[in-house]
C-alpha cells in the first residue's frame, strides 16, 4: 500500500485474507481507491475531488456490503496504491522488473510490475469489496509527479 492511503474498514486485514483464500490463482490483487489515474480502479460515481473522509467511508461501506469477495479481472496496467502480490508471482517476475527499474526512480514501477504479471499470463484482479482512501496529491495538481522523478 502506498504511504498516502488508508483502509476504511475495521476488518481490512481480514478482507484481504478472505480474497487470498477465495482466489488463490491470482498473481496480483488491487482495489478501488478514492483517487486514481486509472478509472478501472475508481468505483463508478466516485467524486475524486471530494476530500471528505466520511463521503469515502460511505463508498467503502457500500463496497464491503454489496460487493464483498467479488472481483473484476483487469487486463492492463494498474496504479499501485495497493498491490498485493503472491510470493511465487514476485519470484517469477522479480528479475525482469529489476532490469527495467532504476534504483533512483520509483515512477512507473507499478506499471512495470503489472505488465510483467500480464506478460506471464497471470491474473490481476480488482477486489471490488475493498475501497481505500487515497490522498494522491489532493493538495496539488492531480498529475504532479516531480516528487517521483
Amino acid at each position: 500500500m502506498d504511504i498516502d492511503t488508508m483502509p476504511l474498514q475495521p476488518n481490512f486485514g481480514h478482507q484481504l485474507q478472505e480474497y487470498i483464500y477465495k482466489y488463490p490463482d491470482t498473481g496480483l490483487f488491487t482495489c478501488y481507491a478514492s483517487r486514481c489515474h486509472y478509472t478501472v480502479q475508481v468505483r463508478k460515481g466516485t467524486n475524486m475531488m471530494n476530500s471528505d473522509i466520511l463521503y469515502h467511508k460511505r463508498h467503502s461501506d457500500a463496497c464491503a456490503k454489496e460487493l464483498n469477495l467479488t472481483v473484476k479481472e483487469i487486463d492492463r496496467k494498474i496504479a499501485g496504491h495497493l498491490m498485493m502480490i503472491k510470493k511465487s508471482t514476485w519470484d517469477l517476475i522479480r528479475a525482469d522488473v529489476k532490469k527495467q527499474c532504476s534504483s533512483k526512480k520509483i515512477l512507473g514501477v507499478d506499471t512495470k510490475i503489472s505488465l510483467e504479471i500480464l506478460k506471464h499470463g497471470l491474473k490481476i484482479r480488482l477486489m471490488r469489496g475493498i475501497y481505500i482512501f487515497h490522498y494522491l496529491r489532493l493538495d496539488t495538481n492531480f498529475g504532479y509527479k516531480n516528487h517521483l522523478l
